[in-house]
């Protein structure tokens, strides 16, 4: 029926144009002028354009915008507490108006100390990781990244900042909690994703050892969390330390790992190739196509693979024997030794010798049994 009457009124429309063209007067009174004709004859193209048109059938509505998902979260991170593992890592501030690193890279090893642009060797001190540590909860494990300072053309921590978890300590990270810097000092998940290696391929043939060139594999392939991907929008966090500019707190669940207790970490910052599908760096890219920090080195200064600082692995609830691929080892005591960060230092208390939480007033022992210290004078210690 709408298709016959579209038919019907394009011809009436033609005819009037047939007959503007002949001179016909519509009103009896005379023909129209030429100025009046060629009005008319443009009414009448544009009825006929307007009658070509498809109508909207009467059982479609109009598209309804799509609604904003609303997140609700349920779980967010009480803060870090007592600090149960911790290291040092080169810090390159020392030598950076020099154009180079004091040491701490070696690629061959994905050991990399690159907080340098390329080739101009710019410094980055929000890049440079000087101290990472590790603390938990009943929750979450927290990460803690510091850096040498904030970046000094935006006043914060302006690149992508990281923790690979190696679960079977095999020097293959199993998972990547990877999250871009902003200046929130609250708990939030923007910027936050957590990335899986699904086929186990991150290593090459030498778990940290160099496999450049020839490496084809897909580093990171598989994407568990993100701002868009929400199987739980409690899976991870991010922020900047309250009180401190330069440290960034990373937050994941336990069950994401699936509750392990023992595994092999390191803290990454990288505002370089940013690229969790080719890790490691070091099989992509040869040394003489990665360039080094190093200053008099045949590769210096930094080429393809450059803004970017790692740390070695951490042995976190077990000791390691030295043969874990990538392993953290302590150097040997010097005059004024520091504590042994690959020990796990004694816990602040014993958390089955309280019948409950109220029974705890210490703050240390509170947040480390799982609780948050609230310092109220009746019941410090309280649930999260």
């Amino acid at each position: 029926m709408r298709i016959k009457r579209t038919t019907a009124l394009i011809f009436l429309a033609f005819l009037l144009l047939a007959a503007l063209a002949c001179g016909i007067s519509l009103d009896g009174l005379g023909g129209p002028s030429a100025a009046e004709q060629t009005l008319e004859a443009i009414y009448a193209e544009q009825t006929i354009e307007a009658l070509q048109q498809p109508e909207t059938p009467p059982d479609e509505a109009p598209l309804e915008p799509t609604a904003t998902r609303e997140i609700i979260h349920t779980t967010i991170p009480a803060g870090p507490g007592w600090v149960s593992q911790w290291w040092l890592d080169s810090n390159s501030s020392s030598t950076a108006s020099q154009k180079r690193a004091p040491g701490g890279d070696i690629f061959n090893q994905n050991l990399l100390e690159r907080p340098f642009t390329a080739e101009e060797m710019r410094y980055r001190p929000d890049v440079d990781l000087v101290r990472v540590e590790l603390s938990q909860d009943a929750t979450f494990y927290y990460f803690l990244l510091h850096l040498s300072s904030v970046n000094p053309e935006t006043g914060m921590l302006s690149a992508h900042y990281g923790v690979e978890i190696d679960l079977n300590r095999d020097g293959r990270g199993e998972y990547l909690l990877y999250a871009l810097a902003d200046d929130r000092t609250e708990w939030n998940i923007t910027g936050v994703y957590i990335y899986r290696d699904s086929n186990d391929d991150i290593g090459g043939r030498r778990p940290m050892l160099s496999d450049a060139p020839g490496h084809s594999g897909d580093g990171y392939d598989q994407l568990v969390f993100s701002p868009d991907h929400l199987e739980d929008p409690d899976m991870a966090w991010k922020r900047v330390d309250p009180a401190n500019a330069s440290v960034i707190q990373l937050a994941i669940k336990k069950s994401v790992l699936g509750g392990a207790s023992t595994f092999m970490w390191s803290a990454w910052a990288d505002d370089g190739l940013k690229d969790p599908a080719r890790f490691d760096y070091n099989d992509f890219f040869t040394l003489r196509e990665a360039g080094s920090p190093i200053g008099g080195a045949a590769d210096y200064p930094l080429k393809a693979v450059y803004l970017v600082d790692n740390t070695c692995r951490l042995a976190f609830g077990f000791e390691p024997t030295g043969n874990e691929p990538g392993v953290c080892l302590a150097p040997l005591p010097a005059s004024t030794p520091l504590p042994d960060p690959t020990v796990t230092p004694q816990p602040p208390c014993d958390c089955a010798s309280f019948p409950n939480f109220t029974f705890i007033t210490d703050s240390a022992c509170c947040i480390y049994c799982g609780y948050n210290w609230t310092g109220n004078p009746e019941f410090p210690c309280d649930i999260n």
